[in-house]
Formats: C-alpha cells, structure tokens, sequence
C-alpha cells in the first residue's frame, strides 16, 4: 500500500516541512512570521495578519520594542529578531498551507531540544490540523525560562506528525449501567500510580 499523498503550498518567507533523518517520524516547522491570534490579513484573508516578519522593523510600536538586531548564528551579519521574554507566549506562523485525504491529519507537538535546553515549549500542543483547513497553521510559542530566548526567521520551531483518525459510529447507550464494567472504572487522573 502506497503512502497517501499530501498537497503543500509553501507561502512567501514559509520554508517546506523537513525531516531530519531518514528515521524520524516528525517533519520539522520552522518560524514564517510573527502572527495575530485575532486579525486575518486584509489582503489575504487566508492568512492571520503579520506582524513582524522578520525583515521589517513593525510599524505598530508595541511589537517594535520587541525586535533587536543580533549578530547572526553564523557570525556571517547582523539579522532582526523577536524578543521572547521568560513567561511570554506569541503565536508564529509556520509557513505552508496543506490539504489532505479524508481522513488524515497532522498533530504539532513541540521539539524536544528547545523544551529541555531553552525552557521553550509550544502550549497549543498537540495542535491538530484537520483536512479540510486551508489556512496556515499556529504555534503557540511559549518562554518557560528565566532567560529571555530570541525567535529568528526560518528557526525549527515544531514539528508535524501526519496521522489518520478513526471515524466511529456512535451507538447511543440510555443506561450508564449497560456499558461494560472495567478494572479501572471511573478512576482517572494518575489513579493508575507513577509506577
């Protein structure tokens, strides 16, 4: 069986998904835009409106003060970045709009690297994107440090994981009682231990 094929369109400043070995599961997302969690972009209401991309200084004077200019990774200039504070969260866009079979989605779960070396996780996590959304996808990136961390263009921010869910047909039971008993019953909430 053939694996399903999956539509992608890269938007301007996106970068296509990447995994990082032939072994890995996940599809690295990297960093187009800082974006609204409210405003669709007038001109392409696709999109949430930008607000800082990275090449720009914002006109809007709250999100400047939160851009500085850094000497690049590679030491080769100086480039824009964004400021996370510790405790802060924004929301980035991550670059390409997908469209999948029924039914087949993608989940985006934080990389493991920036979580245990940074403090820095994605909250909206696992985010699903379902097939028929053709926007582009949110992470909700969050500073859990006490150090301020600098999100750049193109940074690997999270990862996809591509899935196909179950669509069950629900059998409606009146009776709590006619469901089948288990061990575990309506214990939940570690009820189960650590170990």
């Amino acid at each position: 069986m053939s694996d399903p094929a999956v539509k992608i369109h890269v938007l301007a400043g996106g970068k296509l998904p990447q995994r990082q070995s032939d072994g890995a599961i996940g599809y690295d997302a990297h960093i187009r835009a800082i974006v609204s969690p409210a405003e669709k972009d007038s001109q392409n209401p696709v999109l949430r409106k930008t607000l800082f991309d990275f090449f720009n200084i914002p006109v809007d004077p709250v999100m400047a003060s939160r851009v500085v200019m850094v000497q690049k990774e590679d030491n080769s200039g100086t480039e824009l970045v964004y400021k996370l504070n510790p405790g802060e969260s924004v929301l980035v866009g991550i670059g390409f709009v997908t469209e999948m079979p029924f039914p087949m989605f993608y989940w985006v779960a934080p990389r493991s690297g920036l979580a245990s070396k940074w403090g820095i996780t994605v909250t909206n996590a696992p985010g699903t994107v379902d097939p028929d959304y053709r926007g582009e996808a949110g992470v909700v990136v969050c500073n859990r440090s006490d150090k301020v961390f600098f999100l750049r263009h193109d940074m690997r921010i999270a990862q996809i994981i591509f899935q196909s869910a179950l669509i069950p047909d629900f059998q409606i039971i009146e009776n709590y009682g006619d469901l089948t008993e288990s061990r575990r019953g309506a214990d939940g909430f570690g009820s189960t231990g650590l170990r």
